[in-house]
C-alpha cells in the first residue's frame, strides 16, 4: 500500500514521522509518571511498613494477615515484584531503572533470608494462591526472562508454599475447603454461609498450580486443581439448567450450590475469567467450550442498558435465572471488557483476529460487547466529579429510577448509594482499557487510562510533593465528597494490578498472545504443547 505520493509526499512523510515521534515520547513520559507514582507508594511502605502484610499509609500502622504476629506472608512485597520487573524492563529513565534494580535486590534478599511460610495460621487458599503463589511464580518467570537476580529463589519458595496448601484439596469431591493452616496442613470450611465455599475462589486456583506443574514436571499440582470442575458441573447441571452461570456459593462436600444468587461481581467473577484463561494458557479446547457456554448465558440473562444513554451493563440475578434482573454492578465486573476482548481475539490485534479461521459471528458479538462494557466502566469514572469510580453502582432502569438518598451521575445513567461510595484503588477498569488498547491501538483508550490515572494521583496521593518516603497513596472512603475523603489503607493490588496495567497501557510492544495474566495481574507464559505432553499434563476430566 502506498501511504504517501505526489508533490506533498515529503511533507506528509515528515509530518507522519513527527506524529509517531511525539506519540512515542508521550507514552514514554506517561510511563515515567506512572513509575514515579509506584516508587513513591513503594518507598513510603518500605520506609514505614517494611515486610508487614497490612499497611496504613497515613498512620504508618502495620499488621500481618490472619493474625500471624511473628511471620508475614509477604502480602505487599511478593505482590509487587513482577510490577517492578516489568517497569525495570521497559522504563526509559536510567534513574528509575537503577531504583528498580536496587529494590529488586533488596526484595530477593528478603525472600531468601526472611520469608518463611511455616506459619501456624489458617490462610485463605484463594487469596494466598492468587497473590503469593502467583506473585512468586511470575517473579520466577520474569527474573529468568530478564536475567536479573536468581529465579530459583522464587521457585523454591513457590514450591514450598504450594506443598503447604495441597492438603486443602483432600476432600470427598476434590473441591477444596476455604482455608488452610500452613503449619499443620489442616483445612477448614468457610466459617459462615453454612460452610459453603465461594464458587469463584475454588475455580480461581488453576492457572497458578498448573504453571507450577509445567515448570517442575510435577503433575500433583495440576491434578489437584482440576478436580473441582466435574462435581461443580455435574451436580448442578450447570450447562443445561444454569446456562453456564454459577451461584456464588457451593457446598464443598457435595458440589451443589447454596442459594441462587448469580452475579459476576464478588464471589462469582473469576470463575468465568479462569475458564478462558486456562484455554489461553494451554489451548485445551474444553475450557474454551465451557467459557463459550457461560458467555452465551451472560448475554441471554444478565445484559441490559441504562437510561438515558444506553450504557451496556451486566446485572445480577439475586433470585436465580427465573428471577428479575437487578441493575446493580460491582466495579469488579469491569474485568469483563478485557476478558471478552481476549476471548474473541485470543490476543491477536483485532485486524488480524478477524482473518483467522476461528472468527465467527459469536466472536464478533463478544468483541462489540467488550467495547461497550469497557466504555460503561470508563463512564463510571468520567461521570463522577472526582473522576474516581465507586465500589458499586446501580444503573438507572425502570426499577432503580428513584433510589432514596442515592447520588445520580452527571448524565443520569447510574446511582451511587452512600454505603457504596468508596474506592479501593481497584484495577478492573484500567485492566480492560489496557487490553482494548493493545488489541485496537485506538488512542481513546490511552486517553481514558491517563484520565483515570490522574484522578488517582490527584485524590489518593497525600504529601506527594514532598520526599518520597512521606508520600502516601491510600484508599478513598467517599468519591462523592469535595474533596474525596481518604481512608488509611493501601491494598496490595494498587501496586500489583492497577499501576501495572496502567504502565502496560503505555508500553508500545506488548504481545498478548504469549502471556496470560492471573486474576491478580501476575503474568505467566503460555505453556507449549510439547511441554504438556512431555510431562503428561492433560485435562483428566470431561462432561
Amino acid at each position: 500500500m502506498v501511504l504517501f505520493k505526489g508533490i506533498g509526499a515529503s511533507i506528509a512523510i515528515a509530518a507522519y514521522l513527527l506524529f509517531l515521534y511525539y506519540s512515542l515520547q508521550s507514552s514514554s513520559y506517561k510511563r515515567t509518571e506512572i513509575e514515579a507514582t509506584f516508587l513513591q507508594a513503594w518507598k513510603g511502605y518500605a520506609a514505614h511498613g517494611w515486610d508487614a502484610d497490612i499497611y496504613g499509609p497515613l498512620s504508618k500502622t502495620t499488621s500481618n494477615m490472619y493474625g500471624s504476629k511473628a511471620k508475614p506472608l509477604g502480602w505487599i512485597i511478593i505482590d509487587s515484584i513482577d510490577t517492578m520487573l516489568l517497569m525495570y524492563n521497559s522504563t526509559t529513565s536510567s534513574s528509575n531503572k537503577n531504583l528498580f534494580k536496587h529494590e529488586l535486590v533488596k526484595v530477593e534478599s528478603w525472600v531468601t533470608r526472611d520469608l518463611d511460610y511455616d506459619i501456624d495460621a489458617s490462610v485463605s487458599l484463594f487469596e494466598t494462591t492468587i497473590r503469593m503463589l502467583g506473585g512468586l511464580l511470575s517473579a520466577y518467570y520474569l527474573s529468568n526472562e530478564l536475567l536479573l537476580g536468581d529465579p530459583t529463589v522464587y521457585l523454591n519458595k513457590a514450591k514450598d508454599l504450594a506443598d503447604r496448601m495441597l492438603p486443602a484439596f483432600n476432600t470427598s469431591t476434590g473441591i477444596p475447603y476455604s482455608s488452610i493452616n500452613l503449619h499443620t496442613g489442616a483445612s477448614q470450611k468457610n466459617h459462615v454461609d453454612e460452610g459453603a465455599s465461594s464458587t469463584a475462589e475454588f475455580t480461581t486456583l488453576q492457572l497458578e498450580f498448573k504453571y507450577l506443574s509445567a515448570i517442575t514436571a510435577d503433575n500433583r499440582y495440576w491434578k489437584a486443581v482440576e478436580k473441582a470442575y466435574k462435581p461443580l458441573y455435574e451436580q448442578n447441571d450447570l450447562i443445561k439448567k444454569y446456562k453456564g452461570l454459577v451461584s456464588i456459593y457451593t457446598y464443598p462436600d457435595t458440589g451443589t450450590f447454596r442459594g441462587s444468587n448469580i452475579r459476576l461481581g464478588s464471589r462469582g467473577d473469576s470463575f468465568y475469567e479462569y475458564l478462558l484463561k486456562q484455554y489461553l494458557q494451554t489451548h485445551e479446547r474444553i475450557y474454551y467450550d465451557l467459557y463459550r457456554v457461560s458467555v452465551e448465558g451472560i448475554k441471554e440473562n444478565l445484559l441490559s442498558k441504562s437510561n438515558p444513554s444506553g450504557l451496556t451493563y451486566i446485572g445480577e440475578k439475586e433470585r436465580g435465572l427465573s428471577g428479575p434482573l437487578s441493575s446493580k454492578m460491582d466495579h469488579l465486573v469491569c474485568f469483563m471488557g478485557g476478558l471478552l476482548a481476549m476471548g474473541a481475539t485470543e490476543g491477536l490485534p483485532i485486524s488480524e483476529a478477524r482473518n483467522q479461521q476461528f472468527w465467527d459471528q459469536k466472536r464478533e458479538e463478544d468483541w462489540t460487547l467488550a467495547q461497550e462494557l469497557t466504555y460503561t466502566c470508563y463512564q463510571m469514572y468520567h461521570q463522577v466529579p472526582s473522576g474516581l469510580a465507586p465500589e458499586i453502582v446501580v444503573f438507572n432502569d425502570k426499577y432503580a429510577s428513584g433510589i432514596v438518598g442515592a447520588w445520580q451521575s452527571a448524565d443520569g445513567d447510574f446511582f451511587i448509594k452512600p454505603a457504596d461510595s468508596h474506592n479501593l484503588q481497584r484495577p478492573e477498569t484500567v485492566e480492560s482499557i489496557m487490553f482494548l488498547y493493545h488489541l485496537t491501538k485506538e488512542q481513546k483508550y490511552r486517553d481514558w487510562g491517563w484520565e483515570i490515572f490522574q484522578s488517582f494521583r490527584r485524590h489518593s496521593g497525600v504529601n506527594c510533593k514532598k520526599s518520597d518516603t512521606e508520600c502516601a497513596y491510600t484508599s478513598i472512603t467517599n468519591v462523592l465528597s469535595e474533596p474525596p475523603s481518604k481512608g488509611d489503607n493501601m491494598e496490595s493490588f494498587w501496586l500489583a494490578e492497577t499501576l501495572k496495567y496502567l504502565h502496560l497501557l503505555f508500553q508500545d510492544d506488548v504481545d498478548l498472545t504469549g502471556l496470560v495474566f492471573n486474576t491478580e495481574a501476575h503474568p505467566f507464559p503460555v505453556i507449549p504443547e510439547q511441554n504438556l505432553k512431555a510431562h503428561n499434563l492433560v485435562t483428566g476430566w470431561h462432561l
